[in-house]
């Protein structure tokens, strides 16, 4: 009688134990998951926003492309992943669209009962003021606002959507998220141009760079997958899209990049130059064009666009497939110039431990992998050329077992990258201080 009355008291001191533990764990996933951020990335013809949950997944989005065809288009999906899609008026224009967008995120939050913790934004140009996520003030907005002049495309539409979304979720604590930040340790002897300095009064000329978001993301899903520390891995990262840079991570740490002063310098893009001999422009100027004429040129006309009157690498690649010998040029010339960066970036690196293809066109552009690897085997870079062109979503090694530095391919999740950051200072920050913000 005494052993079974032993039995039952052990038998009812597990369950216990059992469902107290099963209390902490849910308790901790509550906690966990309890926290959700919008997320807003501003630019002159796109608008992406989202609402991440504190383990980084996305949970609804909104997006808002321009197309000079049928003007703006809203779409994305909601909270019960409904599809969200919306033709806007014509005469909308960017305040207009992100109004809408705004009232509709009221809506939607409203409808799924959901608290916003945080709202994270991304401000395309910090200078050498802002190195890391700060939380917004009407002095930040200040200071956001003397940088108009390094970044006139984007930074006004950054701050046009901080004053709006504080009006329309009052309270509600906003960050800034930096894309110029990453690079901040670029030494002075790379971000220096050679020309005089205090040229201007109003900028100073410097390398700034910018796609850090995206860089720092990379650093860490890189280190993710290869097993290694940030601070062990070099790396070049290609982040090609519409826009499209190099960067050259040592150590983890940017030592220098190819898009610099402005989102124009660099590599081919769809509609911008990137290098360019300034003498053209001067030439230009003495033909009498004015800067305006010579601003639209290099930022709307040129790049791939310039090259062969496509600016989607999807449909460029389409074209060159029937031999169509502008769109076989436009190709050659954009995988040339970034196999030209990746060589000097493994000079200044020495060793490299992973290059890593992200945006639209380094994650879903196969042939353009293999274009601007071909031939670099003793440089240490072999592609599987199965591996390659398998259809997957997720990040993937894509080298030879032989291969001395890994080819990644990595998702470009800016978003989460900024709600990662948020997360990081709401947990160290006070929360009597987030409120004070």
């Amino acid at each position: 009688m005494q052993h079974i009355d032993s039995s039952i008291k052990m038998a009812f001191v597990s369950s216990f134990i059992f469902v107290r533990y099963e209390l902490i764990i849910d308790g901790l996933q509550r906690w966990m998951f309890s926290k959700m951020f919008l997320i807003i990335n501003i630019g002159s013809t796109s608008i992406k926003t989202c609402v991440i949950r504190s383990d980084l997944k996305s949970l609804a989005i909104l997006t808002a492309d321009y197309s000079t065809n049928i003007g703006w288009v809203m779409q994305g999906q909601d909270f019960d992943s409904s599809v969200k899609h919306q033709q806007l008026a014509t005469a909308f224009n960017t305040e207009a669209v992100f109004t809408t967008m705004l009232t509709e995120w009221q809506k939607m939050i409203a409808d799924a009962n959901i608290t916003l913790s945080a709202i994270g934004h991304r401000i395309v140009h910090g200078g050498k003021h802002f190195h890391s996520i700060t939380p917004i003030t009407n002095e930040l907005l200040s200071s956001i606002a003397s940088l108009d002049g390094y970044a006139p495309l984007h930074n006004p539409l950054n701050r046009l959507g901080i004053e709006l979304t504080g009006k329309v979720f009052v309270g509600i604590p906003q960050y800034a998220v930096f894309d110029t930040a990453f690079h901040h340790h670029i030494p002075e002897y790379v971000g220096r141009y050679a020309i005089p300095q205090n040229l201007s009064d109003k900028v100073e000329f410097y390398r700034y760079g910018f796609h850090g978001i995206s860089c720092q993301h990379n650093l860490l899903a890189a280190a993710e997958l290869l097993g290694q520390a940030t601070t062990k891995l070099n790396l070049i990262v290609l982040h090609l899209g519409g826009g499209a840079s190099a960067t050259a991570i040592y150590q983890g740490v940017s030592v220098d990049t190819s898009i610099d002063f402005s989102p124009t310098e660099g590599l081919i893009m769809a509609e911008r130059s990137g290098d360019l001999d300034p003498m053209i422009l001067i030439t230009l100027i003495k033909e009498g064009w004015s800067p305006e004429r010579i601003e639209h040129l290099l930022n709307h006309e040129s790049g791939l666009h310039g090259i062969c009157g496509l600016s989607d690498m999807r449909s460029i690649l389409a074209q060159a497939a029937q031999g169509n010998d502008a769109a076989l040029l436009a190709t050659d010339m954009y995988c040339y110039r970034i196999k030209k960066v990746i060589g000097a970036y493994c000079a200044v690196l020495g060793e490299v431990s992973a290059v890593i293809f992200t945006g639209g066109v380094g994650e879903h552009a196969p042939a353009i992998r293999e274009i601007v690897l071909r031939g670099m085997d003793k440089l240490g870079f072999q592609i599987d050329p199965v591996a390659n062109h398998l259809n997957a979503e997720h990040n993937r090694d894509i080298s030879r077992s032989s291969s001395c530095s890994r080819i990644l391919v990595i998702r470009a999740e800016e978003e989460q990258e900024i709600a990662r950051q948020i997360l990081e200072i709401l947990n160290t920050v006070p929360e009597t201080q987030q409120e004070a913000n």
